[in-house]
This record gives structure tokens, sequence and C-alpha cells, in this order.
């Protein structure tokens, strides 16, 4: 226990925790957000907001997956590689933009000059989060906060201008989320050493190569959420909303545990590609310490929030309904499983698997089978799906690690897609 504590305490060094506060103050922005879209414009305008927020935070991970992880793990400083980063950035932003619009226009959610206004906004939420990952990427882990508080002070001072000016509808939280992501993309930008920012080239852009590794990177960026959205579905189809509400509830109660493994996550793919003029062995063990370091901290979160249930519970929910101890607890395995994954996964990418990776990765998806069948067999437990899907993460870990790592170490070097730049020291 001392060895894996140890190991802990070795992985959150300055540059771990702070990605971990940079996920924490990113995560707080947008549920602020939520919790103003739950207060102003009740629950159809909450249902309507929530949707358009998420839509926005998955077409952000793809971008983050494609374009981010690309110019983490690629040479940016390569003319064409910059180039196809520059034009990737350009065509997913327009083309989450042009959706968010169409979207909007059809749905006929907003008026329509809220829905062509939807447009930009999609476009910087797609920008800043580019710029994001570029801060990331030159260890400058420590500007993020500076970033979201922008964001989240930006948008509150256009929502504060909306009600003084009129009531505030969910036309006023498009016009916040355009100012909040402009205004963080900004000092965004500001934050990014000069050398890097992106200000050309754009001539004869490396497209395909930016594209071999990052659409595998992005395709794995949407099997968690995917899964979690597939859960959702089926047991609302099966056992109704009703039945639902207490799983999600005990979700959110454990969401923090999620967001110290996204920032892990966001740490490791820049901390391997530091690593990876070194023997794979070292980055194996790295790997090994890191996951166990993980589930440990985990394990210790969820214990402190079964012991506090009694108390959190009836503040998440009004005292309305309990919050499954049952499904705490299961979440809380299920943020363990996925901490397991994450460094191997990173490790392996970092040296041109990503897309075995992603293919082992389908068995996350196969876990919804078992959780199909628990609520066809026992649909009073319910509560305990969150067991039966963190299988998946588990033995993804397991597969990616000795059918991808191991055999990159057994070769003794895996198929390096760059040298690390020299801004980049490992942590």
């Amino acid at each position: 226990m001392r060895s894996v504590l140890t190991s802990l305490t070795g992985l959150l060094r300055r540059r771990a925790t702070s990605a971990v506060i940079g996920q924490a103050t990113m995560a707080l922005a947008g549920l602020t957000l939520q919790v103003a879209a739950a207060r102003l414009l009740g629950a159809g305008g909450l249902a309507v907001f929530s949707l358009v927020y998420g839509a926005l935070v998955l077409v952000t991970a793809v971008c983050s997956g494609m374009v981010g992880d690309s110019l983490t793990v690629l040479d940016r400083h390569d003319r064409a590689v910059r180039a196809g980063l520059h034009v990737w950035t350009v065509l997913v932003s327009a083309a989450a933009g042009l959706a968010g619009a169409l979207a909007a226009l059809v749905t006929d959610a907003v008026p329509v000059w809220a829905g062509l206004l939807l447009a930009p906004a999609c476009a910087a939420f797609v920008v800043e989060d580019t710029l994001r990952r570029l801060l990331m990427a030159t260890g400058r882990y420590s500007a993020l906060p500076v970033v979201d508080v922008t964001s989240l002070v930006g948008a509150l001072a256009a929502l504060v201008l909306c009600g003084l000016t009129g009531e505030v509808t969910l036309s006023s939280f498009v016009v916040a989320l355009l100012a909040g992501q402009v205004s963080a993309a900004v000092v965004a930008w500001w934050l990014v050493p000069a050398a890097e920012r992106p200000a050309g080239p754009w001539r004869r852009p490396g497209l395909r190569t930016v594209a071999d590794f990052g659409v595998w990177r992005a395709a794995a960026q949407t099997v968690r959420p995917g899964s979690l959205t597939l859960l959702r579905l089926l047991l609302v189809g099966t056992v109704g909303a009703l039945a639902y509400g207490p799983l999600e509830a005990a979700r959110v109660y454990t969401a923090p545990m999620l967001t110290l493994v996204a920032g892990i996550a966001s740490f490791l793919l820049p901390h391997f590609v530091g690593l990876r003029d070194r023997p794979l062995q070292d980055s194996l063990r790295v790997a090994d310490r890191a996951s166990l370091g993980l589930v440990a901290g985990i394990a210790a979160l969820g214990v402190a929030a079964l012991a506090a249930l009694p108390w959190l519970g009836p503040a998440l929910t009004g005292g309305g309904y309990d919050v499954p101890v049952a499904a705490v607890a299961g979440w809380t395995v299920y943020a363990a499983c996925a901490a397991l994954l994450l460094p191997y996964a990173s490790l392996a990418s970092v040296h041109g698997e990503q897309r075995r990776v992603l293919a082992l990765r389908a068995v996350e998806l196969v876990s919804l089978g078992g959780v199909a069948a628990l609520v066809v067999l026992a649909p009073h437990a319910v509560a305990w799906s969150p067991f039966v899907l963190a299988a998946g993460p588990a033995l993804t870990a397991l597969a990616v690690r000795q059918s991808v790592v191991v055999p990159l170490v057994r070769r003794g070097a895996g198929r390096p897609l760059r040298r690390p730049a020299r801004d980049e020291v490992p942590a």
C-alpha cells in the first residue's frame, strides 16, 4: 500500500495537479451555466440547453482527438503538419458552426437571429478548446484555470446584461456561450507562447498526415460518452425515467472522480511523448504506477463519497428521492476501471498503435449487452448496472496492456511518430 501511495504522490506532481485543476475549472464553468439555466429557464428550457451544451461538448471532444492529440504527438513544428492542423481546425469548427445553426433553425428552438448566432458560438467553442490543448502540449497547465474562469465570467456577464435589458431566455444563453468562448479564446491565444501561436503556414497542408493519427483518436474520444448515452437510452427505454433518475443522480454525485481521471488523461499523453526517447520498459513502469496510483486515489474518493452520502445525497436531490448506495459504489468502480485503462491507451497511442487501441476499446460497448441482460432478468436491480458497465474498460485495460504495450516493449521500440519538441520536458 505504501508503494502505491508513493506512486500516486509521484504522479500528482505540479503539472499533473495543474492538469486536474484545469479539468475541474472547465467542468465547474459548464456546471455553473447549467445551474443558471435550471433556475432561469425552467425544466423545458434546461432540457434544450443541456442538449445543445452536450452536443457542443461531444463535437469538442472529437476535435480534441483530431487536432488536440495530433498537435501533442505529431511534430507540430513541421510546416506541412502545422498547416494541416490549422486547416483541420478550420474545417471542424466551421462544420460544428454550420451544424449548430441548422439544428437550431430546423427545430425552431430559438429565434432566427439566435440560431444564426449559434454558428460562431459553436466555432468559438472548438477554437477555444484547440488553444487550450496547445497550452497543455507546451506544458502551460497552470494557465488553464485562467482560460476557464475567463469563459465563465464572460458568459455570466452576458447573462447579466441580457437580464438588465429584458427577460433571460434560451437565446440569452446562446449569446452567453459566444461571449464566454470568444473571450476565453482571446486569453488562451495571449497565454500561448508566441512561437506556438497558430499564425501560419497554410499552404500545402499535411491533411492526411494529421488524419492518419487524429481520426483514430477522435473516434476513441466518442467511446465513453457514447456508451453513457446508450446506457441512458437503454435504461430510460426499459425501466423508465423515474427509475433511472436515482442512478443518474449517483453519477452526478461521483462526477469529481471522472474529473480526476480526465485531468490526468490530459497530462499523460504529452508526458509519454516526453518519455519517447527512453527505453519502452521505463514507460511501461510509469504506466503501471500511474494506473495503480489512480485506482488507489479513486478508491479513497469513493470511500469518502460513501461515508458522506447520508448528508450530501439529500442535498443533491433536494430530499425528493434517495441516491442508491450501490449506484455510488458502482460508478466509483467504473471510474477506477476507466483510470486503469488511460495510461496504457496513451502510451500505446504515442507509439503509433492508436488503431489497435480503438479496436480493443469496442469491448467497452459490448458491456452494454451485459447491462441489457441485467435489466431484462432483474429490472429492480438497475442500481447495479454501473458495475456491469465497468467490466468494459477493465477488460480493455488488460487487453491493451498485454496485447499492445507488452509486445511493443518486447520488440524494443514502437513506431515513433516524431521526436519530442524542445519545450516538451518530461514532467
